[in-house]
């Protein structure tokens, strides 16, 4: 491998990798700085992709975590997520009944770990961010596409599944053509029945005029499907447009997002040094208030010891006064 090949940035994929299991409030500076690898690298077209990629929710954070650090539990979540769908794909109540139970033990648990997991890299997450998870993690359960795109550890963005249908996954996963596919997904379809060679040799029998009529049907039938390629080629290219136009207001939004987790970041930070001024005067408030009484008290006694010896004084001239 030549000096230059070494020092090539990563492909996508790889520059992902691990990203979206950092905490939160080192994601930007990570991004970032692996964004200017790449372009010191000189691709910059890498560069402005990673530089792109949006930090994601803590709830998908959450779930990256496991896929990072209890890949394990996460493999044994999503292959009971295969059986489950299998049950219900062969209608087998009973199978469906029991597997659910575990299914509710196994996400209860897993969920746990991840607040754990979370809780240790102090940063704790609450009850309602914690239920965001375990739903991403049921999506995933219901849709195999949805378990790869868990199972990558790049998710932006929760998952929510509806029944067994397709979870949305639009602009849930960072880099989603580095999403490995399993091989456990959605069955395929069954071969469509059709004549064998002898039902062809029938056919070759027939006569002229039904080979004829054959033909008219298949012309016929090319040309129904040029009309309709051509309708569905400008649906093509309309669909086309309004797609990069969405994307392009995503990723103005995922960028002002950025910029605003940033922004809360650094509020939250300037809170707790303000909290830290705070905490510093009100011990010097307490330290002053101390002195205070102490000179309150010094010049209650000051004042009586000047009154008494004023009276010394008064009682000195009268004597005086009496003796002459």
């Amino acid at each position: 491998m030549s000096a230059a090949d070494r020092q090539s940035p990563p492909p996508l994929g790889a520059a992902v990798a691990g990203l979206y299991a950092l905490l939160p409030s080192e994601f930007t500076a990570a991004r970032n700085s692996r964004a200017a690898d790449a372009a010191r690298a000189g691709d910059k077209e890498l560069a402005k992709r990673i530089k792109a990629l949006p930090k994601p929710s803590t709830a998908a954070w959450l779930v990256n975590l496991l896929a990072d650090r209890r890949r394990e539990d996460l493999e044994q979540v999503l292959e009971l997520g295969a059986a489950l769908r299998e049950a219900q794909e062969d209608l087998d109540q009973k199978q469906l009944r029991r597997l659910s139970t575990e299914r509710q033990r196994l996400l209860r648990a897993i969920v746990r770990e991840a607040r754990s997991l979370a809780a240790e890299l102090d940063h704790p997450v609450s009850e309602s961010l914690a239920a965001e998870a375990e739903q991403t993690l049921w999506a995933a359960m219901t849709d195999p596409s949805a378990a790869d795109a868990v199972a990558s550890g790049q998710l932006v963005r929760s998952l929510a599944a509806s029944g067994w249908e397709e979870v949305d996954l639009d602009g849930a996963v960072a880099d989603p053509d580095s999403v490995p596919h399993g091989a456990g997904g959605r069955s395929g379809t069954r071969p469509l029945s059709g004549r064998g060679a002898a039902g062809q040799d029938k056919d070759a029998g027939q006569d002229t005029a039904a080979v004829r009529r054959r033909q008219a049907e298949a012309q016929r039938a090319v040309r129904k499907a040029q009309a309709e390629l051509e309708e569905a080629a400008n649906g093509e290219r309309q669909a086309q447009e309004a797609l990069d136009a969405a994307q392009q207001q995503v990723d103005e939004s995922a960028g002002r997002r950025d910029e605003l987790t940033d922004e809360i970041d650094e509020l939250r930070e300037r809170i707790r040094q303000l909290e830290r001024e705070v905490a510093a005067v009100d011990r010097r408030s307490g330290k002053l208030e101390r002195e205070r009484d102490n000179a309150r008290r010094a010049a209650r006694s000051a004042r009586r010891t000047a009154e008494k010896a004023r009276q010394k004084l008064v009682d000195a001239q009268d004597l005086a006064d009496g003796g002459s």
